[in-house]
């Protein structure tokens, strides 16, 4: 199954979404649950096993870790993603302000 662009652009942003969420939360870090709450909050509904899915990846980036079970962290390599000081491929950029 190919994925359209459409997808790849709301991948790479969710992506960001996350990261951007776990640099706004206390100590750097959210159960899974609050995340997807959060997601939808701001216009990226997803499934509980996709947001797992996407954890995963970040931490195979080394960009979050997950610090207890459902519980996901950022690291500083993520942060600096979140924050537009270093670029990954796969995460969307963050905007002016950021």
């Amino acid at each position: 199954m190919t994925t359209s662009a459409a997808q790849k652009l709301a991948e790479r942003n969710r992506r960001l979404a996350i990261l951007i969420a776990l640099t706004l939360a206390p100590r750097y870090r959210l159960p899974v649950a609050d995340l997807r709450a959060h997601l939808d909050d701001i216009g990226y509904p997803c499934s509980l096993d996709l947001l797992r899915c996407e954890c995963a990846w970040l931490v195979e980036t080394r960009l979050a870790r997950w610090h207890n079970h459902d519980v996901v962290e950022l690291t500083e390599r993520g942060q600096d993603v979140a924050t537009g000081n270093s670029e990954v491929p796969g995460v969307g950029k963050p905007g002016p302000g950021a």
